[in-house]
């Protein structure tokens, strides 16, 4: 905690002199009640359950759980459900088989039941190319659940958990879909269903979940609304060695619990993967975006100077902006002694030194534009594609395929490795992933997700294992092995807005379940300043999350700006160096207030962060063992005041739109050290 001299009095005023005004209202009869000690039913353990399969001689197939059942499931080749010839029927080593007699060739899917889960695994013989898309589940009619779960394809979503549309009730049939990648899942009343390919490397994996509604033709009555899913795999038509090919398994994860059935998929995955898991939890500065280049380097040795000053235990510092883009190792004059000088700047500080660049985003304005017009990506008529204009100004993608720029790319990272840097950004990521079917490439033999891997793989080796790669704007899954920090969010060009936040909550909290697994989440540089748009509940509310959550930590405000209380609160989210993840109790709960938890140990303590993200005033209860599994805690309030209110079994909080409570809870009844921050980073880490 950080200490009172400090001032923080304008920030984290979740707690004023009473418990009233703190948003914290104590219940008598339900908090110090003279009768026994409750005896309360213990949460359920969390624990995996394994489906069925059940084959039919047609060769369908269905999916039955407890509560959810994948009725009358079978294959599809780019759309259409498979006709075979003949369907032959059989044992595997881990469960059932069945194989497809198709036109040319055979199709093999094995239904596996595993230790731990279920998975369907493809095999294609005889065929020399392979589909477009295949989908190993398809048509499958989906009973038995209300609520499903969708990850959006990268950096800014749109992930979430939706109700699945009934529209029975309305006059006339509307249908409806909805897309997810990487991951997907159904949630009942008892149990959660996580499904995804533990193996990201080779394809895409998209779901989609789509009803299919019937009119009687009377009075425009809704006989029935059905839902059905689909998995498929983006196999871009790739030619089949020696005309055999294996796919990557695709698993169904059951348990109990929401959240930890979605992390054992993330687990199994990233062990699949290689995910960079480890790294020290970034705590950085990167130059803001800016047309105006002046005075670069003086700007950033001025920001330095601020943080040392001010006692600003950041990690790193990255430099931005400071090219056309495309010409990355040309910086602007104003930077003095070049990029050699910049890293050194930053290094004889203590600092690493970062440096930000969107590595296959091409101005117009560039060298690399005017003398490779033939690096660029091309549409199916082999014209240039304009993928942005920002003030008049064009930009475009670099053909990541083509060995020209693989050569000019691995130039580039090499150069600024051994200049001193070892921290990289790289906004625009998806620049360099494109559906082959609809572009025109130099090289066509590989998948999309494959050339992407590739050039990755490349930018990886050449700045080196030790070095921190964090990405943004970004598709998710081929990107597992490469990054140490990913961006689910993206941050906005000038100032915020009530849609971006929300974009900026939703991402943060239905990502989670990967984050400190695939690698750490950055939710977007925290904005302190009260000139961006922002209202001062949304920025503390911002700020407090990010720091809470256990992902990436930054910011790219002027530190000469900055008030004391302001600095105070950037101190305040400075992580541990150890990696933690806040738990979320009670996710995914799209209604209610959002709960995050983190743990501190020496003294066992529990910090309880409480968010209302909507756009109207809340007030909630929270029993104490639904928190923390503890009968009853000291509670204080984490600000200037750490007042205390006493040994609670329940808290009953008043919260306005969009505005954050910070609890300590504590078994010993001592408020929270001055010096321990939200991350929990003591004075001994220093």
């Amino acid at each position: 905690m950080i200490s009172d001299k400090l001032g923080r009095r304008n920030f984290l005023k979740y707690c004023t002199a009473t418990a009233i005004g703190s948003g914290l209202m104590i219940n008598p009869l339900s908090v110090f009640s003279n009768e026994n000690e409750k005896l309360k039913q213990k949460k359920e353990k969390f624990k995996l359950s394994k489906p069925r399969w059940i084959i039919y001689d047609n060769g369908s197939y269905d999916l039955i759980s407890k509560e959810i059942i994948l009725k009358n499931c079978r294959p599809s080749i780019d759309g259409q459900g498979v006709m075979p010839k003949n369907v032959f029927l059989g044992d595997s080593p881990k469960g059932k088989r069945i194989v497809y007699e198709l036109p040319g060739g055979f199709l093999m899917l094995d239904l596996k039941t595993n230790k731990d889960n279920i998975s369907i695994g493809a095999e294609f013989s005889g065929f020399s190319r392979a589909p477009r898309w295949f989908c190993p589940i398809s048509q499958a009619e989906v009973l038995g659940v209300n609520h499903y779960f969708k990850q959006g394809f990268g950096t800014d979503g749109n992930s979430g958990v939706f109700p699945i549309q009934n529209e029975k009730n309305k006059k006339l049939p509307q249908s409806w879909s909805s897309d997810s990648f990487m991951a997907f899942g159904f949630l009942g009343n008892e149990e959660t269903i996580a499904i995804g390919n533990t193996v990201q490397n080779d394809f895409l994996q998209r779901f989609t979940i789509y009803n299919r509604p019937h009119s009687t033709g009377i009075n425009n009555k809704i006989n029935e609304n059905q839902v059905f899913l689909e998995s498929g795999m983006l196999l871009d038509e790739i030619d089949i060695e020696n005309e055999y090919i294996k796919l990557p398994e695709l698993h169904f994860y059951t348990g109990n619990r929401p959240l930890e059935t979605f992390q054992e998929l993330a687990w199994q995955t990233s062990r699949q993967s290689g995910a960079r898991q480890g790294s020290p939890t970034s705590y950085h500065w990167i130059s803001p975006q800016t047309t105006n280049h002046a005075d670069c380097c003086e700007n950033l040795k001025t920001q330095i100077a601020n943080a040392k000053e001010k006692s600003l235990l950041l990690h790193t510092f990255c430099i931005k902006n400071y090219c056309i883009e495309g010409d990355w190792l040309e910086p602007f004059k104003d930077w003095t002694g070049g990029l050699d000088n910049a890293a050194r700047t930053i290094y004889k500080d203590g600092f690493r030194a970062g440096i930000s660049l969107s590595p296959f985003r091409v101005s117009e304005n560039s060298k690399i534009y005017k003398t490779h017009i033939d690096w660029l990506i091309k549409d199916n008529y082999n014209q240039e594609i304009v993928e942005d204009t920002v003030n008049g100004e064009k930009f475009y993608a670099l053909d990541a395929s083509h060995p020209g720029v693989e050569k000019y790319i691995s130039k580039v990272f090499r150069a600024l490795r051994k200049m001193g840097f070892i921290f990289y950004e790289t906004p625009h990521l998806s620049y360099a992933f494109k559906d082959s079917n609809e572009v025109n490439r130099k090289v066509v033999a590989k998948s999309s997700v494959q050339i992407f891997r590739d050039i990755c793989s490349l930018i990886r080796t050449e700045i080196g294992p030790g070095s921190l790669w964090m990405a943004g704007e970004t598709p998710y899954s081929p990107l597992l092995g490469f990054a140490d920090i990913v961006k689910v969010n993206s941050q906005p060009e000038g100032n915020w807005t009530r849609e971006k936040l929300n974009n900026f909550m939703r991402e943060a909290w239905y990502t989670h379940y990967f984050n400190n697994i695939y690698w750490q989440n950055s939710p977007g540089e925290i904005t302190l300043s009260e000139e961006n748009g922002l209202n001062k509940a949304e920025i503390e509310s911002f700020a407090l999350w990010t720091g809470f959550l256990g992902g990436a930590v930054g910011t790219s405000d002027n530190f000469t700006e900055l008030n004391d209380n302001q600095l105070n609160v950037f101190r305040f989210l400075e992580p541990s160096k150890q990696q933690q993840n806040a738990y979320l109790p009670f996710w995914p709960n799209y209604d209610s207030v959002k709960v995050a938890i983190r743990t501190y140990k020496n003294p066992t303590a529990w910090a309880v962060l409480l968010f209302n993200d909507k756009s109207e005033s809340v007030q909630q209860n929270f029993e104490i063992f639904d928190l923390i599994e503890k009968d009853e805690i000291f509670v204080y309030s984490w600000d200037e005041h750490k007042m205390t209110f006493g040994n609670l079994e329940q808290l009953r909080v008043s919260l306005e739109p969009f505005q954050t409570k910070l609890f300590y809870l504590t078994e010993k009844d001592e408020a929270p050290n001055q010096d321990l921050t939200l991350g929990g980073k003591m004075p001994k880490e220093k």
